[in-house]
């Protein structure tokens, strides 16, 4: 499989080599080509992940006992490694697994991100993260 980015300013595509140089070489043959856009996750997304979502992850983790997530950023790496798994493949049946990035998320997977951690994280560690456009009060 092969993915390519496609720049489109001001009506034209700018990168017209790139995208020849993708079909040529193909067998005969069908293929199935899906365009969309890859527009990244907002700044509100941002804002919304590290400001509410992954501070709550890191304190429910700590609550029911995982004491080594010390950190927001530690959080963040134990939500990529449960949510965002890629698979590197050497042409074997061997794979390597890493995290993948949530910057490279379209704002639609971002959404779709938030959910699943929202969920996950009312199953797992019984708290309820509330929705990005929800107003909170906060009892002190």
């Amino acid at each position: 499989m092969s993915e390519f980015m496609l720049h489109i300013s001001k009506g034209q595509i700018t990168n017209k080599r790139t995208i020849r140089n993708q079909f040529e070489g193909l067998k005969d043959g069908s293929y199935l080509v899906v365009i969309k856009s890859k527009k990244n996750r907002s700044l509100q997304q941002n804002k919304f992940w590290w400001a509410v979502l992954i501070p709550m992850v890191k304190i429910g983790l700590t609550d029911i006992g995982y004491n080594e997530i010390k950190t927001n950023e530690d959080a963040h790496e134990v939500i990529k490694a449960l949510f965002l798994k890629k698979y590197i493949h050497n042409g074997t049946e061997t794979a390597l697994e890493m995290s993948g990035s949530t910057t490279d998320l379209t704002t639609i997977e971002f959404n779709e991100l938030i959910a699943n951690v929202q969920q996950w994280a009312a199953e797992f560690l019984s708290i309820e993260i509330p929705d990005p456009n929800q107003q909170l009060v906060l009892i002190s």
